[in-house]
């Protein structure tokens, strides 16, 4: 599965998992707008690196479920 396909559908079932939260208001949280919020929801638009980040810590999801996904093109070492 490409990074941005992973990341939209684990952003889009994190968000649906708590209850209340619009994607107005995931996106205020995160500091960017609704559109680049949807964007990145629907697998259109793959965040920078402080997006990304700050979608990881804001939902609780793990670096190390991407590691696969940036391994063919980036030699990335194993944590110790």
């Amino acid at each position: 599965m490409m990074l941005k396909s992973k990341l939209s559908r684990d952003v889009y079932i994190a968000r649906s998992k708590m209850p209340g939260l619009t994607q107005e208001k995931a996106a205020e949280a995160l500091g960017i707008c609704v559109r680049e919020y949807q964007k990145i929801e629907k697998g259109v638009l793959l965040p920078g690196t402080e997006i990304f980040l700050k979608l990881l810590f804001f939902f609780d999801l793990d670096i190390e479920d991407y590691r696969e996904e940036v391994q063919p093109y980036v030699f990335l070492p194993p944590c110790p």
